[in-house]
């Protein structure tokens, strides 16, 4: 159960990653593409890479926690969600198959995921951040989506790129657009 989730959840990625991909090269205007769909999937993995990453080393944070304190807990489940979702997996998680004793034990093993995933998602940004670029907006902006921005996200933004202009925005790499996810 556990590989087939995680190879539904690589699939269901990897086509939004080809999606986010493609909306990278774009440049914030709707344009035909001309590359071939299987180069597109391949481009997919730098968001899925990355994404099942960031989860898979939260969930695998948590878990090894768990082994630690002789816990019994599951290996992660990988959740996909098929296209057209932004993300492509509705996340991870792991079953804790017994109460956890006492109360730093449950800190321990709850903060072990956040920090692993953290460890894996800040490179991934700074990576991501330099595979992006500053381009300008187009003048109908109906059609563009705007996201939050965690805090991480504008001070790496703003040490790799400096202020961005008016009219100007960061188009994410994939790889960008996954760190984002994951913070």
């Amino acid at each position: 159960m556990h590989v087939l989730l995680f190879l539904l959840t690589v699939v269901t990625t990897t086509i939004v990653g080809a999606e986010h991909y493609a909306g990278y090269l774009s440049d914030f205007v709707t344009r035909d593409l001309s590359m071939p769909v299987n180069d597109l999937i391949v481009r997919g993995f730098w968001y899925s890479g990355t994404i099942l990453a960031i989860l898979g080393c939260h969930e695998l944070g948590h878990y090894f926690a768990c082994r630690y304190y002789d816990v019994d807990a599951s290996l992660p489940f990988f959740l996909p969600v098929p296209p057209p979702m932004l993300t492509g997996t509705l996340g991870a998680f792991i079953r804790i198959r017994q109460p956890i004793p006492t109360k730093r034990m449950l800190f321990d093993i709850g903060i072990a995921g956040p920090l692993a995933g953290f460890a894996v998602a800040v490179p991934a940004l700074v990576i991501g951040l330099m595979l992006s670029r500053i381009d300008r907006l187009p003048q109908d902006q109906s059609m563009l989506v705007e996201l939050g921005e965690p805090l991480l996200f504008k001070l790496a933004t703003w040490l790799i790129w400096g202020p961005v202009p008016s009219g100007y925005s960061v188009n994410m790499h994939p790889m960008a657009f996954a760190a984002w996810f994951g913070l």
